[in-house]
């Protein structure tokens, strides 16, 4: 294009000094022309002008380019590829798109087609949430009726969706195992609640279970009346380790797990109001994710601060959600305190605000009461602070003790998480180890696992 136009001014040079004839009327003159081709941005073709006039502005004279969009994603026109100039060489141009996310409505009815809840402009992607009152149902002398979730099963938005309120049925009187709490005889120990606990290791279930394509409550399948879910192994550390019945657990493999109802250990109880800890360790989750500290309302949050932790997040979320979706209407939302009087040192410049809480973490001092049935010595091994990891957790990545030779109780034993923060150090929590004693543990540790408490009423 350069040489073309310099070519051009040195003709106009000679022609003026006279030194050639150069005619004169324009009929006579050379006039380039170039073309110029206008193209969508899959390579279709728009326009092509034919003919356009060295150094003069190319125009799109066509209708404005479109991008088909999908489920995610709208486009619309943005400009061309490069700045539209004068021409002097044959151009292409090519239309540009910005591009936005879709957003839909998600619609949340009862059973009888009353609207609860409309959230409008919810992002594709995203997990829907229904924030409104617990959906209810009318009995009668005879039955009652208790929410279990949302038919379908709550997924990620990909569309508009209605989502139908589900009740149990429940005749007056009766418990549901599962979804009302159900005390033992001797009152020591109370089912609620369901979660993934044990591997299926039974070929004829796990072929009956790889058939099912319809998931029900937490996105699980339901088989004869029982809860499933299924998951990809990530096994801490690539150890060596197997379900409780010996199966050895391959890191990337898929397995089947039953939910089963979650037995809670009771430490005190008083006019039916009932304080609880998990039996057994259900899942494993850091605490924090790194150790960076944070500023939050002009305040320093440390790592191992409870208040803004992942693990009182995952807590009072997910695990909430997933473990009483049946039936959460016998839990205490309770004001947790965290407060020196709950720690190791009466000057610890980590603790937190007190937290209101439907799920949460014992704290240090909690672990050393003996009214809850726990020694009063932290540094020593106790086995009432024991606790035994599920197949499930295992599958997640739990570390857990694999040897029992000279305690026959500690196989599968792993660590877990208080709620306490370290004194000495911000980016560690107080934890439990695998005997039984008490120590402190880098907030980012993921292999380290979740026993949850709650508080609960029974009548």
């Amino acid at each position: 294009m350069k040489k073309r136009k310099t070519i051009m001014i040195l003709l106009s040079l000679i022609c003026g000094m006279g030194l050639v004839s150069c005619g004169d009327n324009n009929e006579n003159s050379y006039e380039a022309t170039y073309t110029v081709t206008w193209i969508n941005d899959n390579g279709d073709i728009l326009e092509v002008d034919s003919n356009v006039k060295e150094g003069t502005i190319p125009t799109y004279d066509g209708e404005t380019p479109t991008k088909v969009g999908n489920a995610q994603y709208s486009y619309v026109f943005a400009g061309w590829d490069h700045e539209i100039v004068e021409v002097y060489e044959n151009t292409t141009y090519t239309a540009t798109f910005s591009q936005s996310t879709n957003k839909y409505v998600v619609t949340w009815v009862n059973y009888n087609g009353d609207v609860l809840e409309v959230d409008e402009d919810v992002e594709y992607g995203t997990m829907p949430s229904f924030d409104s009152a617990t959906p209810t149902k009318e009995g009668n002398e005879e039955i009652n009726y208790i929410f279990s979730g949302w038919s379908p099963s709550i997924s990620e938005v990909k569309g508009n969706a209605t989502y139908t309120a589900t009740f149990i049925e429940r005749h007056n009187g009766e418990l549901i195992p599962g979804a009302d709490p159900i005390v033992s005889e001797d009152g020591k120990t109370i089912q609620y609640g369901f979660y993934p606990q044990t591997y299926v290791s039974d070929k004829t279930l796990i072929a009956e279970l790889d058939n099912l394509t319809t998931t029900e409550v937490n996105g699980w399948y339901l088989y004869n009346g029982d809860y499933y879910t299924k998951e990809i192994a990530k096994v801490y550390n690539n150890e060596n380790y197997t379900f409780d019945d010996g199966t050895t657990i391959i890191n990337g493999s898929e397995y089947w797990f039953k939910c089963e109802i979650i037995e809670w250990k009771v430490l005190s109880v008083e006019s039916g109001s009932y304080f609880l800890l998990a039996s057994k360790l259900l899942d494993t989750h850091n605490y924090y994710k790194n150790y960076s500290n944070r500023t939050i309302d002009n305040a320093t949050v440390y790592a191992n601060n409870y208040e803004q932790s992942d693990i009182r997040a995952w807590l009072n979320d997910d695990f909430y959600n997933t473990a009483f979706n049946l039936n959460n209407s016998y839990i205490h939302e309770t004001i947790v305190s965290n407060s020196t009087t709950t720690d190791m040192s009466s000057d610890n410049q980590y603790i937190c605000n007190d937290t209101n809480d439907k799920v949460y973490l014992l704290s240090y001092q909690d672990y050393l009461n003996s009214n809850y049935g726990f020694g009063s010595s932290a540094a020593e091994a106790s086995s009432t602070r024991e606790a035994r990891t599920t197949d499930y957790a295992r599958a997640r990545g739990a570390w857990c003790n694999t040897r029992d030779t000279s305690k026959p109780g500690l196989k599968f034993n792993g660590s877990y998480w208080t709620r306490s923060p370290s004194n000495e150090y911000y980016y560690c929590a107080w934890n439990v180890n695998s005997s039984g004693y008490l120590s402190t543990y880098a907030v980012d540790g993921d292999s380290h696992c979740v026993r949850p408490s709650i508080s609960i009423s029974v009548a």
